[in-house]
């Protein structure tokens, strides 16, 4: 669609309000000039803040891309150690247990070790 049909759309849409502001326009263009202030003033606003959200998203985004593409080249060039204790090969898992000591005092009751299975 172009500019003049819709424009034609709108006025037969609201046939009334169109008159209006013709009659405004043509009697008080002073009193339009500040109602069109009042209506285009926070229509910029919001079309100003709407682009600069869509700035910081698109952004965002790209730098999420980068982070992604780079994790990914880095682990098919095998940068990075899959291991648990962040030395050794790719794949291999070192599990270290802890020595189980007791925290209670010896005065206060009865130590029992156990072990799970």
């Amino acid at each position: 669609m172009d500019f003049f049909s819709t424009l034609w759309e709108i006025i037969k849409r609201n046939p009334l309000t169109t008159l209006l502001v013709i009659m405004l326009a043509v009697a008080a263009p002073g009193v339009l000039g500040v109602f069109a202030l009042i209506l285009i003033i926070p229509l910029i606003i919001a079309i100003i803040g709407w682009f600069m959200v869509m700035y910081r998203v698109r952004k965002v985004q790209k730098s999420m891309d980068d982070q992604l593409r780079d994790h990914q080249r880095r682990t098919q060039s095998g940068g990075y150690s899959h291991s648990a204790g962040g030395t050794g090969t790719e794949g291999k898992v070192t599990v270290h247990v802890p020595k189980h000591e007791p925290r209670v005092s010896d005065d206060v009751g009865e130590y029992v070790p156990f072990k799970e299975e």
